[in-house]
């Protein structure tokens, strides 16, 4: 056995919780008092200076039984985060908070109100998307318009190419140097959406246009490659249908 020491030996400091009344109290050298105001109550809660706000809510629930979850505290007129340390902002001996609850109507206020702003943030968005698609739609249409004069014109050279009147290729080169710059307007064209696919209607109109006068232009070159074989046909035709359907009576 140890032998007993002349005086006792020296007990290591604890910290003890207590509650009376209103008043949570944790006995030890170290601890500090808080007053805490809740609506017309005021009370004390004793912690550790290095404690969060968090710690503190954990306190001030075992007096009021509200839950850490619900508390708001106000410290110099801020509301603090739980993971806020009480010593670094401040909060000394006899220092005092203001305790609020927080209200589940007032987080679904909240999140009815963000949800709105999400919602009108959509909106925004889904109209200028609008738009955007409306502008695309206006600038095909006022090439759409036109692109009928030229595709007047290049039915207007074809009835004249087909009449077997021969057409200066100038008329050939100038429509078709026109077309090309139609197409250049609708690939400088942002079109989204509806837009975009009348553009790529359009764009296929231009370039059938473009092939058709090709294609006039060689026959203009050309207006009767093949006259009297051509002139047989019919008569030859006719005689086949006719002695056909003798045999078929």
């Amino acid at each position: 056995m140890m032998e007993e020491s002349g005086g006792a030996a020296a007990a290591a400091p604890t910290t003890t919780t207590t509650t009376t009344g209103n008043e949570v109290e944790h006995t030890g050298a170290s601890n500090i008092k808080v007053q805490v105001s809740y609506g017309s109550n005021n009370f004390d809660v004793f912690v550790l200076p290095q404690s969060t706000f968090g710690d503190l809510k954990r306190e001030i629930a075992k007096a009021t039984g509200l839950e850490p979850e619900a508390q708001n505290l106000l410290f110099r007129g801020k509301e603090k985060d739980e993971n806020e340390r009480l010593d670094m902002v401040g909060v000394k001996d006899n220092a005092k908070v203001i305790l609020t609850e927080n209200s589940p109507t007032k987080n679904k206020d909240k999140d009815e109100e963000e949800h709105e702003e999400k919602e009108e943030e959509n909106l925004e968005q889904v109209e200028e998307e609008v738009k955007e698609i409306s502008k695309g739609v206006e600038a095909v249409s006022l090439v759409r318009k036109e692109n009928d004069e030229f595709a007047e014109q290049v039915g207007s050279l074809e009835a004249v190419v087909c009449s077997g009147t021969q057409v200066s290729d100038k008329d050939f080169l100038f429509l078709t140097e026109m077309l090309m710059r139609q197409l250049l307007k609708l690939d400088g064209i942002d079109a989204q959406g509806e837009g975009r696919i009348q553009r790529k209607l359009e764009v296929r109109r231009v370039q059938g246009l473009v092939e058709k006068l090709d294609d006039l232009k060689v026959k203009n070159s050309n207006p009767n490659p093949n006259p009297n074989p051509s002139s047989n046909v019919p008569e030859a035709s006719a005689t086949k249908a006719t002695q056909e359907w003798e045999v078929f009576e």
